[in-house]
């Protein structure tokens, strides 16, 4: 009877091992794709809006999930030269800048509304005044490696909103980051 129990005892330890690995298993990527060292892709479908709509005169567009408004008038396009630049290694502590250049394609100037990082390590410096049709704007963006991403591969994205179709515009940063020497 006693070696019965036992084996009933081993048998739902094992049981329950297996429930606590699948668990574990199942919430880790989820931790990682909400952690800071993210390490997802993300791209925008085309680098050109080829669309251009145009709001009526005394309204806004709002990207109502964000609370954000766009500027009142008619929507642009802009080209990015590049939507993703590589670091390739970088030391923590480190302050690495990186400057995405686009043009203004449409005929209305641009007015980037905001630029926002999926991590506090990578800020984004906008432009501050409109980019006119067929001028060239920079996008500043600075990377500082955390110490928890030592050791690892990191990609952060950047979404760029502006009166443009499409109204979101996402940059990528990757970089390889060493431990300090």
């Amino acid at each position: 009877m006693q070696n019965k129990r036992t084996t009933e005892y081993v048998t739902l330890r094992i049981q329950k091992n297996k429930t606590m690995k699948k668990l574990v298993l199942l919430t880790l990527p989820t931790l990682l794709l909400f952690s800071c060292g993210e390490g997802k892709t993300h791209q925008t479908s085309s680098r050109i809006a080829t669309e251009n709509p145009t709001l009526s005169e005394g309204t806004t567009n709002s990207i109502a999930s964000k609370g954000i408004e766009i500027p009142v008038g008619s929507l642009s396009s802009m080209e990015f030269e590049e939507i993703e630049f590589d670091f390739g290694n970088v030391f923590y502590p480190s302050e690495n800048l990186h400057t995405f250049r686009f043009k203004n394609t449409g005929t209305e100037p641009i007015i980037i509304v905001s630029a926002k990082a999926s991590c506090g390590c990578t800020i984004p410096k906008k432009p501050e005044e409109p980019v006119m049709p067929g001028e060239y704007g920079e996008l500043d963006v600075i990377f500082r490696p955390k110490a928890g991403q030592q050791g690892t591969p990191v990609t952060k994205r950047i979404t760029v909103i502006a009166n443009t179709t499409p109204k979101e515009t996402y940059l990528n940063i990757k970089s390889n980051v060493l431990k300090s020497m």
